[in-house]
């Protein structure tokens, strides 16, 4: 992508980054430890309070496991805690333990949110806020030595343990509710309203995945838009913009609802085709390949006429991953493009 073009792109995302800021302000300003971590229980944030807390290096913790980033004596209660939180599917509460900088004990009462992929049910991240129950604890082994004012202690200690879980789960929906949002934007390509690469993904790896358990195959379209960079210097990146929300519009009217679609790049685009044989595929890319040759555009320096070029492939039981049918796919279209252009080339794995 050109540095015009990726500057655009900035300038449209701006919205997006926004939202991004405000959701980590308010994380970072809770005044209670709040951390999310990956499909893997990999950390992927955690706030000042909590990486002040465990002493962890704010500049070199994401990616790393409890057992790499806290006190041994913790990490391994604080790993079964995220196992069984995730186990039960829903919101859970336990306690985990932390020392102060004068080496004192303390009790962090734990929510934890897990979080599950609404197309295929697998667990995709977990979100957790404490509170520091350290005084409610002695509060409680007091009680204990102290008869004759237990009734009292108890009463008062479960309005407050009510109060807590109610604002804890408030703050937890909100929360919940911000990141469902922000995760939204950021899988959706803003000029064409296509899956981003990021969603494109993730998409056509469950489908792999389905396809390596023998439920159903898939084929593979990739196709890039011929001299686009030539049609942004002349005619204007607006005009380019133009040609990309076409060319998006063509794709979604040509393909199966069920077929997954996203711009993958600056002037490139994919489809992954649902239990489509390679020849089905191939027929669907010359369709593609000739309404793209039919559209016309109207600028003041004159009229624009499209092509593209195509790649196609299918998956093959004896394929690494899906990066490796797409690598086939963009060898295809290598060729197409090598090979004069506004054509579809076809390549199995092998």
């Amino acid at each position: 992508m050109d540095t015009k073009n990726y500057d655009i792109l900035l300038e449209e995302n701006k919205e997006l980054k926004h939202l991004i800021n405000q959701f980590k302000n308010l994380l970072d300003s809770i005044p209670d430890p709040v951390f999310m971590k990956d499909e893997n229980l990999r950390w992927i944030y955690g706030n000042p309070v909590i990486l002040n807390l465990y002493s962890i290096d704010k500049d070199n913790y994401v990616g790393k496991t409890e057992d790499q980033l806290l006190p041994a004596e913790f990490a391994e209660s604080c790993m079964e805690s995220d196992r069984q939180a995730v186990a039960k599917r829903t919101i859970s509460k336990s306690e985990e333990q932390a020392r102060d900088e004068h080496d004192e004990l303390h009790y962090y009462e734990v929510f934890k949110v897990p979080s599950y992929d609404k197309v295929s049910g697998k667990f995709s991240g977990l979100i957790g806020i404490g509170r520091d129950v350290t005084k409610r604890k002695q509060i409680q082994e007091a009680l204990e030595s102290e008869n004759i004012q237990c009734k009292k202690h108890e009463k008062n200690l479960s309005k407050l343990t009510e109060t807590l879980e109610e604002k804890v789960q408030q703050r937890t929906v909100e929360l919940q509710n911000e990141k469902q949002r922000v995760e939204q934007l950021a899988y959706i390509d803003a000029l064409t309203g296509l899956n981003n690469r990021r969603s494109f993904y993730k998409n056509s790896l469950l489908i792999d995945e389905n396809a390596r358990n023998n439920k159903v195959s898939y084929a593979l379209i990739l196709l890039d838009i011929d001299f686009f960079k030539k049609i942004n210097d002349t005619h204007g990146h607006a005009m380019g913009d133009k040609v990309l929300k076409m060319i998006a519009n063509v794709i979604i009217d040509t393909k199966r609802t069920a077929d997954i679609e996203g711009r993958i790049g600056g002037e490139e685009f994919a489809i992954t085709l649902i239990d489509t044989s390679i020849n089905d595929a191939i027929t669907l890319a010359k369709r593609l390949c000739t309404e793209v040759a039919n559209i016309t555009l109207h600028s003041k320096l004159g009229e624009i006429t499209l092509t593209a070029s195509f790649g196609v492939t299918a998956y093959h039981k004896d394929s690494s991953s899906f990066e490796s049918i797409l690598a086939v796919a963009d060898k295809a279209l290598y060729q197409a493009k090598q090979s004069g252009r506004n054509k579809v080339i076809t390549k199995l794995y092998s």
